[in-house]
């Protein structure tokens, strides 16, 4: 039962409201009345309350200077406020004053009795919900070890309820929520069972935590989560042995140059053509430890790259999902990429080494495609004749080698024309011609327009 003390000048009102409102039915009781807030004061030394409803217009003293008093001396009261007063900015105030509700009298009836003492119970569990959260996290872990149930898939609640039914730890007194998504607990077991659904996540088992409050270990594991259990987990059913001081994320500074090494050794695409090279930069991203928002904008990245290369030789595209949990997610779709390009190089009718040559033809031509570009000394540098360098290059790519500088150089200029003010003149000299007169030729051959017109149709 609540225990509530009315505090109003008006006598007719105290009584009114002990009277009539069904404070049985909501497990609340009326202990005590007084007509000013001194009086509450003196009522308050000798009786446990729990809930004060509170008038502010009183003499001797106020209902504001009575809160402000009693909140120092009962941190645990609640007060709700009388009044005649409904402006919002008044209530605002009445609410930051440390109120939890208020009442207004002028809607005080019969109609409104169980909805304002069904809000009033609402508002009181909830505040003591929070401060019973609050007080838990700042207690000091009495366990030398605790065991921690990370699950990044927050939705799965399904698999926690399960992982904690399976191994009787519903009843455990100590089990707290101290994340979203984390659970913690001690146990003197060393093996558990897992459901089969026990995916993204990990069974921590954290050494050293004796004397840290519960708030001081959720902080290591928020970081945590946040960043190392990317890259610490694999889809196996173990207890897997942290200390507490690994669960903070190490400071390192990340050289930008070896940052960008790296970046430009993946975007080269040189390591489809090797299984060692893409063991080590593969090896080498791992060690990285890029954020994980890091790494995804290079995977994106990579996803251009790859498509521009790969896209219409192999006739499929590569997609990169929406997010990556874990390290192991990002490693399984960088293998299919990998096979995805060595399935298209095995099934060519050329050897490995020409048809690499032929891509990394190709992949020059992408780069290069501002600059003169000599069909001769391309050849010449892939150590092929013209002829054998020129039939490899269309059965390879699809299209003649000087069909595909034309097609690449007039794609470029086609989002010069709808992206910038540049002149005719200007874009032809930046997509690779010196010639205005044949860049317009040849981008009407593609396009069957001109570049004016292009520019103007769209």
């Amino acid at each position: 039962m609540l225990k509530i003390l009315i505090i109003d000048d008006d006598m007719l009102t105290r009584k009114g409201i002990q009277m009539l409102m069904p404070w049985e039915k909501h497990e609340m009781k009326i202990v005590g009345e007084s007509s000013n807030g001194q009086e509450a004061l003196g009522f308050l030394e000798d009786h446990a309350v729990d809930l004060a409803l509170v008038d502010l217009d009183m003499p001797v003293m106020d209902g504001m200077t009575f809160i402000e008093k009693a909140s120092k001396l009962y941190p645990d009261l609640n007060y709700v406020v009388l009044t005649v007063h409904t402006e919002f900015e008044y209530i605002q105030g009445v609410l930051r004053a440390g109120a939890i509700d208020y009442i207004a009298k002028t809607q005080f009836d019969k109609e409104n009795f169980d909805q304002i003492l069904d809000r009033i119970s609402a508002a009181i569990q909830k505040k003591t919900a929070a401060s019973a959260s609050l007080n838990w996290k700042e207690c000091k872990i009495l366990y030398p070890a605790l065991f921690a149930l990370v699950t990044v898939d927050t939705e799965n609640e399904e698999m926690v309820f399960q992982f904690l039914e399976m191994n009787k730890l519903n009843e455990e007194k100590d089990l707290y929520e101290l994340l979203p998504g984390v659970w913690v607990f001690p146990s003197e077991k060393n093996s558990f069972f897992f459901p089969e659904n026990f995916t993204n996540s990990m069974l921590l088992h954290i050494q050293d935590v004796a004397e840290m409050t519960y708030a001081e270990l959720g902080k290591l594991l928020r970081s945590y989560v946040r960043n190392l259990f990317f890259y610490d987990y694999r889809p196996i059913h173990a207890v897997n042995e942290k200390h507490a001081y690994e669960l903070q994320e190490k400071i390192s500074i990340h050289h930008t140059e070896s940052i960008e090494a790296l970046k430009k050794e993946w975007l080269s695409l040189n390591w489809v053509h090797e299984n060692f090279l893409f063991d080590q930069i593969r090896f080498d991203l791992k060690n990285s430890r890029l954020k994980p928002a890091s790494l995804y904008h290079l995977l994106l990245s990579l996803e251009n790259v790859w498509n521009s290369a790969y896209s219409e030789l192999t006739g499929n595209a590569i997609q990169l999902p929406a997010v990556f949990h874990n390290w192991t997610e990002v490693e399984n779709w960088l293998l299919a990429v990998y096979k995805k390009t060595n399935y298209f190089q095995e099934n060519s009718r050329y050897s490995s080494a020409v048809t690499r040559s032929i891509l990394n033809v190709k992949n020059f031509v992408d780069a290069h495609y501002q600059e003169p570009i000599d069909s001769t000394e391309i050849a010449r540098n892939a150590q092929m004749s013209y002829g054998y360098f020129s039939r490899c290059f269309h059965d390879i790519i699809g299209v003649s080698f000087s069909d595909y500088c034309s097609q690449i150089r007039i794609s470029h200029a086609k989002e010069l024309l709808l992206n910038t003010d540049k002149t005719v003149q200007e874009i032809a000299f930046l997509t690779g011609y010196n010639n205005e007169k044949y860049f317009s030729r040849i981008f009407k051959k593609l396009t069957n327009v001109s570049p004016s017109e292009f520019r103007k149709n769209a």
